[in-house]
């Protein structure tokens, strides 16, 4: 089972970890990692980025669409109103108006809640793909960092960054532990297109 410890009892664990560590403890390799840096420099995360706008930017529009139709509907009602309270004009085309403007607020109250629906659904679709887009980039850095760990025979390593997905803290980094970061992102945009340019 996994505890999902608050922050201020993970640091006081950690401290307490840290200083009943006996004498060949010492002997541990630690190193860090900047999660962050290495979400942000990978190459794949600007294709995934640009996925997820392209993904916006398409249920914008249909959502302007419909918001356009609903805007129309709202200007003809206008219209229609005038022609109702116009008393120069007779009964009949007054009362065909009324009718008109009653059936046409019906369909724009509908029109409405059609649109409220579609942009919580839309938000909804691109806050998933974002989330799971981070995860599986966050799961493939990992994937990176256990390989270069297991390859030096590193015993332990923390994410200096603490980036939430990566669900780790450090109190303090000395400059004597080792940094992994720049060689993480390395071999991360090692299989970059030739086209794609890291930061």
């Amino acid at each position: 089972m996994k505890f999902n410890l608050p922050l201020l009892t993970k640091t006081l664990v950690l401290a307490t970890c840290f200083l009943g560590l006996n004498a060949s403890a010492q002997d541990l390799q630690i190193a860090v990692v900047d999660m962050q840096t290495a979400l942000n420099d990978y190459y794949k995360t600007d294709i995934e980025v640009k996925k997820i706008n392209e993904l916006a930017d398409e249920k914008r529009k249909n959502l302007d669409e419909r918001e356009a139709a609903y805007q129309q509907m709202t200007s003809q009602m206008a219209e229609l109103d005038k022609v109702v309270r116009d008393t120069s004009l007779a009964e009949e085309p007054r009362k065909e108006a009324m009718e008109k403007l009653q059936a046409l607020a019906q369909e724009r109250s509908a029109k409405g809640k059609e649109i409220a629906d579609a942009q919580r659904k839309a938000s909804a679709e691109v806050m998933k793909a974002r989330s799971e887009m981070e995860a599986t980039l966050v799961g493939e850095i990992k994937e990176t960092v256990n390989t270069i760990v297991e390859s030096q025979g590193l015993d332990l390593v923390f994410d200096k960054s603490f980036l939430p997905k990566a669900n780790k803290a450090i109190l303090y980094t000395s400059q004597n532990v080792k940094d992994l970061t720049a060689e993480v992102v390395s071999t991360l945009n090692a299989g970059a297109p030739a086209t794609t340019s890291s930061n």
